[in-house]
């Protein structure tokens, strides 16, 4: 009997082992996917995960930093490389503006004419000491695609629960230390990964600050294998080496510094992989988004160099599409209707104003692009750096949660301003101007608002705008200004006369704001006018008393750009009646209007339109003459206010030619401007019929303003070269 066990069980024991050995064949190694950092070369990440989706080789776990992490991210909440392509072939066209501030359109009327009055990108914060902004872009844009795309997720405990397993890296400034984000909300892991520093402000979250995780681990191998990944596979941007002749300027030495630290990071991530793909993108940057489609096919390319190595782990069809349903389970592709609307981020008073504001997106589906439109005009109301939304749950009821971001050094702020007039040769006006803004002083949405003139001209005007309830369009603005500037007439080249101007002022008006595009005010002003001949021949008297008229101002502004627009249109209507002015023998009005049009013929040009006239109905005694033309913008090869009188009317037609790119932190764009002018004053005895003249040049928007070369030729001898800084339209 004995002898018959040990017989038995020395027959089952291969047995065993044989079956031991069918269930370790039968588990599949699982493999983790670490996607580098790399800006724009990031997208090469698409085409390696194109190959493993053609090739049926499983992804159990990714992890990524920067733009290996948003990918990752993408990838890991179910969208497909398919539609990771398309997405990121979109954002990719519309990248500039993706980083840039605010649009144009989307700012407050009061946030527009801060714009036009001081037309550069200058902005410097006064809360708690004079600061400039963190990064070139707030991350507004890049946000509300995050926020899009995460939108079905909020409400996850772990990103273990996502369709893949995921992890993105982020480096704390706070601390300097790694931070692994592996739950909380994914929009704000997401965020801090792609936070660039010096291109996106870092992410705040808590009482600590994120930027890019490419500091520390740029390629997170490490934590693919913390995960519980068997096999590692690392996504490597290779990208050609610098040449020492090429480390020249300051922002050279600064980058190549950052990417020595990132390099070294790599190296480690490299040691640590399984597998290395490396996508060869030698002669891209982090900033070649125009070049997406062909980074995304070098990561095909780098894929299947691979192949033979990758093969080892592709699935027979049946367990691919058994990987697939699995995945797919746990794919979220709708958010659930919000029943309420919550605000946070901002004090108590704005909260409630901003949750009233919302309310329309509660109790319906979630509209994103109404929903993401009305956060970005949020933002441009001058108060808030970005504005965010998720679902949450609150006492068993999902509402939709808005998360502002007050800007952190700002308001107050002040906007500094440069003005310089060199049509006239041997005689260049300069005028350096500071406009300072306070937000919510006495109550929401009132401002108290003060320009500052330096140069040519000396001067200040202060104004309180103040709305009659938080939510209401009617608005009372009390303001009061003086200045002492020089007013020059010029013939041709040559000077004739200067005057001095003094004017100091008070007055009050009551307004209607329809919306951030147009605006209604009447009102009163009182002050005190004083002109005085210094040099020259007079040209018309001297005078010297109070002033006092009614106003009526009508602005819109439907353009889409402050200092050179490429479409929209452009309407301004001033009505005074001065019931008493110096050397005016009684009561006149006074009207002027101006309509500019711009419209786009092709991706670089565009053409322009601007009408511009004024009267005063036949009145002639207003002791000086009401309007003046001459100078830039104003017949460019007349001397300055060289016609003068009190009815003229003003024509401008040209043409716009987008001619190169400026790096960021230099300005926008440069353009060629080529333009006709023909214009009229009426009584003025020596000018010609139809004054007109032709003007060309060099506009380019830079940091500090609009810089305007070119030259004119008119009528009657008229011609100049100039330049100009501040104005072009």
């Amino acid at each position: 009997m004995q002898r018959t066990l040990v017989v038995l069980l020395l027959m089952l024991f291969p047995c065993s082992l044989f079956a031991q050995e069918q269930a370790t064949a039968k588990r599949r190694l699982k493999i983790g996917l670490a996607l580098e950092g790399g800006g724009a070369l990031g997208l090469a990440h698409i085409g390696v995960l194109e190959w493993f989706e053609k090739n049926h080789v499983p992804v159990d776990y990714v992890a990524g930093t920067s733009m290996g992490g948003l990918m990752g991210g993408m990838y890991a909440i179910g969208k497909s490389p398919a539609e990771l392509r398309t997405l990121m072939l979109t954002v990719s066209k519309k990248w500039d503006g993706i980083i840039g501030p605010t649009p144009y359109g989307a700012l407050s009327f009061r946030r527009k004419e801060d714009l036009r009055a001081y037309p550069n990108a200058i902005v410097l914060g006064l809360r708690g000491g004079t600061t400039l902004p963190a990064g070139l872009s707030a991350g507004h844009q890049i946000s509300l695609i995050i926020d899009k795309e995460t939108l079905p997720y909020s409400g996850i405990a772990s990103f273990d629960e996502l369709p893949i397993a995921f992890r993105c890296v982020a480096t704390n400034l706070v601390t300097s230390d790694e931070k692994d984000f592996q739950d909380g909300p994914l929009a704000d892991a997401l965020r801090a990964t792609m936070s660039l520093p010096g291109v996106f402000t870092p992410a705040k979250i808590g009482d600590a600050i994120y930027v890019d995780g490419g500091l520390v681990n740029n390629l997170p191998t490490n934590v693919v294998r913390r995960m519980g990944a068997d096999i590692v596979i690392a996504v490597h941007l290779k990208t050609s080496t610098p040449e020492a002749k090429n480390i020249r300027s300051l922002v050279d030495v600064l980058g190549q510094t950052v990417d020595v630290v990132v390099t070294n990071n790599e190296k480690k991530g490299l040691e640590d992989a399984d597998i290395v793909i490396s996508a060869d993108l030698a002669g891209y940057t982090l900033a070649d988004y125009k070049a997406a489609e062909t980074i995304m096919n070098r990561g095909l390319e780098a894929a299947e160099e691979k192949a033979r190595l990758l093969e080892t782990y592709r699935l027979p069809d049946t367990d691919w599409e058994e990987y697939r349903r699995e995945r797919e389970a746990r794919v979220k592709t709708a958010a659930p209707t919000p029943q309420f609307v919550k605000v946070t981020g901002t004090y108590p008073d704005a909260v409630a104003q901003l949750e009233r504001s919302l309310q329309n997106f509660a109790g319906r589906p979630l509209d994103t692009k109404k929903l993401e439109g009305a956060l970005t005009r949020l933002t441009g109301v001058g108060k808030y750096d970005r504005a965010g939304y998720r679902i949450v749950q609150v006492d068993g009821r999902e509402g939709l949660l808005v998360t502002v971001e007050e800007t952190a050094y700002a308001p107050p702020m002040i906007q500094p301003g440069f003005e310089m007039d060199g049509s006239e040769s041997g005689d260049v006006n300069f005028t350096l101007g500071a406009r300072l803004t306070f937000m919510d002083v006495g109550g929401y949405r009132a401002e108290w608002r003060t320009d500052f003139l330096f140069g040519s001209t000396y001067g200040a005007h202060s104004e309180y705008y103040r709305p009659l309830t938080a939510g209401s369009r009617w608005f009372l603005a009390p303001e009061g200004a003086a200045s002492i500037s020089t007013f020059k007439i010029y013939q041709k080249n040559d000077p004739l006369a200067i005057y001095g101007v003094d004017r100091a002022n008070i007055g009050a008006s009551v307004g209607y704001a329809f919306n951030r595009f147009a605006e209604v005010r009447v009102g009163y002003d009182a002050g005190w006018l004083k002109s005085k001949l210094r040099i020259g021949t007079q040209q018309f008297p001297a005078v010297n008393g109070r002033t006092g008229a009614a106003r009526l101002r009508f602005l819109f502004d439907g353009s889409d750009d402050p200092v050179i627009p490429r479409r929209g249109v452009q309407m301004e209507t001033n009505f005074h009646w001065f019931d008493t002015s110096p050397g005016a023998a009684e009561a006149f009005p006074v009207m002027d209007a101006r309509v500019g049009y711009f419209q786009p013929i092709a991706h670089p040009a565009s053409l322009f339109a601007i009408s511009s006239g004024g009267t005063t109905f036949g009145r002639q005694a207003t002791g000086t003459p009401q309007f003046f033309l001459g100078g830039p913008e104003r017949l460019g090869s007349y001397g300055l206010n060289e016609l003068r009188g009190n009815q003229y009317f003003l024509f401008r037609g040209g043409y716009l030619h987008d001619l190169l790119l400026l790096p960021p932190f230099a300005g926008k764009r440069v353009f060629v401007i080529g333009e006709y002018e023909l214009a009229k004053m009426y009584g003025f005895p020596t000018a010609a019929k139809l004054p007109n003249d032709f003007a060309a040049g060099i506009v380019a928007e830079t940091v500090v303003g609009p810089l305007f070369f070119g030259g004119s030729i008119g009528d009657s001898g008229h011609k100049k070269w100039f330049f100009q800084l501040g104005r072009v339209f």
